[in-house]
């Protein structure tokens, strides 16, 4: 998916991951599964088992934000529009509230990428604000993004 220009539109502007950025990706996600228990996993579809994405949550590690968790998304645009991506992120979400025991979970969405901003919506996360992709994850390039949140009560 990382190397597909569609699917990176709204990720790097189009731009493509170089195999040492999907690497890096990877090794980041299985340090972040050994240090929090939580990261981005493979979405699979439950009829026939293929993978079609990939749902999780990671910490982000810039700015006011370092210290809070994202929940993030990408589903293989041969499945985009058929509710994925809201399924997955529900098990997500409840994961986060019921057994990780997280107050909170934030969502970074490039501003023009409203089929995000809709399930965003549809988890019920709330507009925050915009701000420098950077203020995030400290990998990410330098542009604006939008920042959607869901908090789980009083913890």
């Amino acid at each position: 998916m990382a190397t597909d220009v569609e699917m990176m539109r709204y990720v790097t502007g189009g731009r493509p991951w170089s195999p040492e950025r999907i690497d890096g990706f990877l090794a980041r996600q299985n340090a972040f599964l050994a240090r929090n228990g939580l990261a981005f996993g493979a979405v699979e579809r439950s009829s026939d088992g293929e993978v079609i994405g990939l749902c999780g949550i990671q910490p982000l590690d810039a700015g006011c934000l370092d210290g809070h968790f994202e929940l993030g998304w990408w589903i293989w645009r041969d499945h985009w529009g058929r509710g994925y991506a809201s399924e997955a992120s529900r098990a997500v979400l409840q994961c986060a509230r019921d057994v990780l025991r997280l107050d909170r979970l934030l969502a970074v969405i490039d501003p023009p990428n409203a089929a995000s901003i809709r399930v965003a919506e549809k988890l019920g996360m709330r507009f925050r604000h915009v701000l420098p992709a950077q203020a995030t994850r400290s990998e990410r390039d330098d542009k604006p993004v939008v920042l959607y949140e869901i908090r789980f009560g009083d913890r």
